[in-house]
């Protein structure tokens, strides 16, 4: 059910099953490669400015028919719409196009976050004359099949999710793409007829930069939850199982190294009960943990409509038109304003109330240039984790406590609970220095609320990245020190390489008997060097000069109540 499945390492899994191949109706697509990328140009942009030289030139030079332009995100779609909307101008229809039936260009961008208003306009067919030319992400190969499309423009670049075990974090970059995608790409071309690709790429990067198949998710990305799953099903040897795609075994410390420190597994790799109480839900450790905390005091009201935003596509609509861009992160600003303007998480969940609240909760997202689909989704999701924090409240094994906190520090106290290891300090300047051990430098996004406010800010927590020019930290708050410092040195508290052999199921009572001196060691040093810095604290000068001054104060009194009573 995949035009991009590697089909022989799904069948060798199987044991040789037998495979059944249904192939649709594709007209004839020649294919042409224009050597205008390379290997040496792998880890750069030039790319962007070579699509749109060819896109302009297969309006120029092709018979009538619509073109489909593959490039990574928006900002790079909306910069190519306006260059190509600019040259298209200068066109003189009479003289510098091949097909006189060719009159103008029509040009549409299409990517996720666009308005669902705005994506629809890519299935209506052109006035007559004109050539509607999509310029669209992945989205348009994987999940959309656009009528009319005669010629494809194949930049060879895609935008993926992938984790960096040396910073911790999982990051979008831009990568080649596949051969099985450059097939996937081209095939657009020949649905309703016969079709041609121009890819911009020579065949030496063909060769050398795409590899066969797309790298499986659970190679490039954080296995937490995977790894957790297989522990869930009594699965101990993680390393050794049977996958289909075995993941580096890096990949797999690191996860159970986060799942230690937040409690989900013990230091022997048995599961404890919060880490079944986090497998129910369908959300990343972090969060889920942030939720269960704030679950146990309560005010699981609060968290579960930010759980359910963090869930969803990117809520706030963007624009590529300057003034309408302008008038949209005022709209932002605005809600945000709504709840302090310092905190992004609260910023969603009074998004998420405002609208189930109003009377035509579509009309309200198009007035705040939000998502109404993603609020639409957000609404299930909400749905969902309650019925399931509601059931977990009748275990008689979950924990409840008590707060007398406000709802505002309630909320960033829980998000501490889950996202400790997404917390930083402020650095030089602007930049921020995360504490998970890396000591990444990174800054608040342009999007967020705190933009702006950085030299007002000792500490904040994150909820993701992105990484452009800059490693970005998106949907931030403002915290204190005192909420995480209890939970900062679990951090730090074991290597990942420790559990190897609880990776694979092979710790001995030995080690374990080792690790728990080792921790008794430390618990004494911590509590001996608690009792010195008590000790010294008594008896330096300010100390013993106060304790002059309140035995002074305790005599005067005495003598003074004496004399009342003579």
């Amino acid at each position: 059910m995949s035009a991009t499945l590697d089909i022989e390492r799904l069948s060798e899994f199987f044991g040789s099953c037998p495979v059944c191949s249904i192939p649709g109706k594709i007209f004839p697509i020649k294919e042409r490669f224009h050597n205008l990328i390379g290997p040496r140009d792998k880890d750069n942009s030039a790319y962007v400015t070579e699509t749109i030289k060819i896109t302009l030139q297969t309006h120029l030079n092709e018979p009538a028919g619509d073109i489909l332009v593959f490039l990574t995100g928006q900002s790079e779609i909306e910069k190519a719409c306006d260059v190509l909307y600019h040259k298209a101008e200068k066109i003189d229809y009479r003289h510098d196009v091949y097909d006189s039936s060719v009159e103008g260009l029509l040009i549409l961008p299409l990517y996720g976050s666009m308005p669902t208003d705005q994506q629809k306009r890519i299935f209506l067919p052109p006035p007559k004359g004109i050539r509607k030319c999509v310029i669209a992400t992945n989205i348009a190969a994987t999940s959309v099949t656009i009528e009319g499309i005669r010629y494809v423009v194949d930049s060879g670049f895609v935008k993926q999710l992938n984790h960096n075990p040396r910073a911790g974090l999982d990051v979008l970059e831009i990568v080649p793409i596949s051969k099985s995608e450059a097939i996937q790409r081209a095939g657009r071309a020949g649905r309703t007829s016969s079709g041609k690709c121009h890819r911009i790429y020579s065949e030496e990067f063909w060769e050398k930069c795409m590899p066969d198949h797309m790298i499986p998710e659970i190679k490039r990305t954080s296995l937490t939850s995977v790894v957790l799953t297989l522990k869930c099903l009594e699965v101990n040897d993680v390393i050794r199982f049977p996958y289909l795609d075995p993941p580096e075994e890096r990949f797999i410390l690191e996860a159970l190294r986060k799942l230690y420190q937040c409690s989900a597994i013990d230091r022997v790799g048995n599961v404890t009960d919060l880490g079944r109480f986090i497998i129910e839900f369908p959300l990343t450790p972090n969060l889920a943990c942030a939720l269960i905390k704030a679950t146990s005091l309560g005010c699981e009201d609060l968290l579960l409509p930010v759980a359910a935003m963090l869930s969803v596509e990117h809520v706030f609509i963007q624009s590529g038109v300057t003034q309408k861009q302008k008038d949209f992160e005022n709209s932002h600003k605005t809600l945000s304003e709504m709840v302090g303007g310092d905190n992004d998480f609260a910023t969603l969940s009074s998004i998420f109330e405002q609208c189930k609240s109003s009377d035509n909760p579509i009309s309200w997202c198009r007035k705040h240039a939000v998502h109404w689909r993603a609020v639409k989704s957000a609404f299930s999701v909400e749905k969902q984790l309650r019925d399931i924090t509601h059931k977990l409240k009748q275990l008689k094994n979950f924990p409840l406590e008590s707060h007398d906190t406000s709802k505002n520090e309630l909320l960033r106290r829980c998000l501490c609970a889950g996202f400790f290891s997404n917390v930083a300090r402020r650095s030089i300047g602007r930049s921020f220095c995360t504490m998970d051990g890396n000591g990444s430098v990174v800054h608040i996004h342009p999007s967020s609320a705190l933009f702006g406010q950085e030299t007002n800010l000792e500490w904040i927590l994150f909820h993701s990245v992105l990484v452009t020019s800059k490693i970005y930290v998106r949907t931030v708050c403002p915290i204190r020190y005192e909420w995480v410092k209890d939970l900062l040195p679990k951090l730090h508290d074991v290597d990942a390489y420790e559990l190897s052999s609880v990776a694979r199921e092979e710790i001995t009572k030995e080690e374990l008997a080792k690790w728990e001196s080792r921790e008794q060691t430390k618990q004494n040093s911590e509590a001996h060097e608690a009792s010195l810095k008590k000790m010294q604290k008594r008896n330096d000068d300010k100390s013993i000069s106060d304790a002059r001054e309140r035995f002074l104060h305790r005599k005067q009194q005495k003598l003074q109540n004496i004399s009342a009573q003579q």
